[in-house]
Formats: C-alpha cells, structure tokens, sequence
C-alpha cells in the first residue's frame, strides 16, 4: 500500500485537527514535544500541515523521520497507521476491527462497553443485564434489517428531496412553472396525486419506528423463554 499523494494529504489534515482538539499553536506543540524529549521547531510542525499541493514546502510530510512521526503518534494517543492515512481508526487496539467492520471508534468503543457491561467473572449476571444478549438478539432479528432498509430509504428520499431544492432545481421549476402546473392538473384529473420526497422520507422513517416498536414489545417474553432454564432462584 502505497504513501501516495492522498496519504499524505491526510496525514497533513489528520496532524491539523488533532492539534487544533487539543487548541494548540505551532510554538505550544513545539514546546510539550521537547519535554517529551522531541525537538521539532514551530516552523517544521506548521510546515507538515500545508496542505496545498503548489506550496513550496508542500513535500516536507513525505520526508517526515520515523521519529517525528512516532512522537506525534505517542503524544496524541493515535496509531501510527491513523497518521499515515493506512486506517481510519486511530486506536492501535480497533485497527483490525474497524478494517473488517468499517465502524468508526466511537461505535466500536459502544460495542466494548456492552461487553463489560455482561461480564462479571465473580457473579455470573442475569440474562436481563447483559447488554450484549440484547445487542445480539436485535443485530440477528429479521425487523433489524427491516429497520435498516427504512432508515436507508428515508435518507435516500431526503437526499432526493434536497437536491430538487437546490438552487438549479429551484430555478428550473420556476422557468417550468406553466408546464409543471398542467401536469399536476393532468395527475389531478387522473386521480393521482404528487407528494414531496420529504413526505416520503418520513413515512419511511415511521415503518422504522413502527418495526422497531413491534420488535422491542415482544422481547422481554422472547429473551425470558429463551433464558428461563438457566435462571437460578
């Protein structure tokens, strides 16, 4: 895997934002990383974040020592992986996860608190809270993709909705006004009647909720029978 142009346009951009989370300055950087032992002048660190390909320091990321590039991955707590641009998870620990998945960290960090959540090796916890039984039991349901595909639907027909309001479209329906008119009273005439896209992504929104409403009133029976043989009383 190559370090190609749009690598290193990333790493510029990534090295950009994790200093300006911490509301840092250059000489700020500059100073916190010589106490750590790294001595890289304000001039280099602005240096590594021009992002402008006609820049004559443009280059200077690509050349960036193991050293420097390492300090930075120690002192922001990322992957040096996330730095070059090779993941986009940047906790060393969720590379491999977010790769196979495509889940960002904040969703995999959600996915490891339900696991501690239902595990405690002193008590074993009942079926009722652990989270990941119900994590489980919903990812695995038919109305899970069920709901899935609605939500997916609403925000394609928002999409849609958007984009015949931008400002061409906007300007093509008042050129076309006459005939847009006629035609409407042509579906009018014909027993049809034209709805917006944005009526139409919150009914599709509203399936999602009512799949998700039948899904949740019936779980507690569904887990209890599923679990009652292994309650101890």
């Amino acid at each position: 895997m190559l370090y190609d142009e749009a690598r290193m346009a990333l790493t510029k951009e990534r090295l950009e934002d994790l200093r300006k989370e911490k509301k840092m300055s250059f000489e700020q950087l500059s100073k916190q990383l010589a106490e750590r032992g790294v001595n890289i002048s304000h001039t280099n660190l602005k240096n590594y974040e021009i992002n402008d390909p006609v820049h004559s320091l443009y280059g200077r990321t690509r050349s960036m020592s193991i050293e420097y590039l390492v300090a930075f991955a120690d002192f922001y707590d990322v992957s040096v992986e996330y730095l070059l641009g090779l993941s986009n998870s940047r906790k060393r620990e969720y590379h491999d996860i977010s790769e196979q998945l495509g889940l960002c960290d904040g969703a995999i960090t959600e996915l490891v608190r339900c696991k501690d959540n239902s595990t405690n090796e002193e008590e074993p916890q009942m079926y009722f809270t652990k989270d990941t039984l119900v994590l489980d039991n919903f990812l695995t349901s038919t109305e899970f993709e069920i709901v899935m595909e609605k939500i997916k639907q609403s925000l394609f027909a928002y999409y849609m909705y958007q984009v015949t309001h931008d400002s061409i479209s906007a300007q093509i329906r008042e050129e076309k006004f006459e005939q847009m008119e006629e035609a409407q009273r042509v579906l009018d005439a014909c027993g049809y009647c034209s709805v917006e896209y944005d009526l139409i992504s919150q009914v599709h929104m509203e399936n999602a909720i009512g799949t998700l409403n039948t899904y949740l009133r019936k779980l507690p029976e569904r887990l209890y029978e599923a679990n009652k043989e292994r309650l101890a009383w």
